[in-house]
């Protein structure tokens, strides 16, 4: 395994099982209840954004695929997610397209070395740095995940995860 690879691989691992614990006690209706006035996002609509920013990631290791998310889960703002794949097809979704971003990862070193293209989205010269802002992006959307939680009258993730 490539060193460039091995702590990203292990950020990825990370969130998808943080990911999993987070949606475990959820419906479909509880995933789809949008925060801040039903004006914002809900679970459904952040696991899917993140599934999409995955597939941008399978895509720059050099994997790129069809991906039926962007349109719903980037270009559109949330909504009241009544043609949203069920929360157990998007936390499928999300799981293996985990499992193939760390296998991509695993033998991605000359990839990850790569200049962007065009630039990445923040100026990033690399793909490894928008690799690593991904890795963040995804990190930021777990804490946005806790707090529609804690809004929904159930535990946050830390909660969850430490078992308090």
């Amino acid at each position: 395994m490539d060193t460039l690879a091995r702590p990203l691989i292990g950020l990825y691992q990370l969130s998808n099982g943080i990911l999993a614990t987070s949606l475990q006690d959820l419906s479909d209706h509880d995933a789809r209840v949008r925060v801040r006035g039903g004006n914002g996002p809900s679970i459904a609509w952040v696991v899917g954004h993140l599934c999409h920013y995955k597939l941008v990631v399978l895509g720059l290791l050099g994997q790129p695929r069809d991906n039926a998310l962007e349109a719903r889960f980037e270009r559109t703002p949330a909504s009241d997610g009544a043609d949203y794949p069920s929360l157990a097809e998007l936390a499928q979704t999300f799981a293996a397209l985990n499992t193939d971003l760390c296998a991509a990862l695993d033998t991605a070193a000359s990839q990850l070395e790569a200049p962007m293209s065009g630039g990445g989205p923040h100026a990033e010269k690399k793909v490894l740095d928008t690799v690593l802002f991904l890795a963040w992006h995804e990190a930021y959307h777990l804490g946005s995940i806790s707090a529609i939680r804690k809004e929904l009258g159930r535990k946050g993730i830390a909660e969850l995860v430490t078992g308090q």
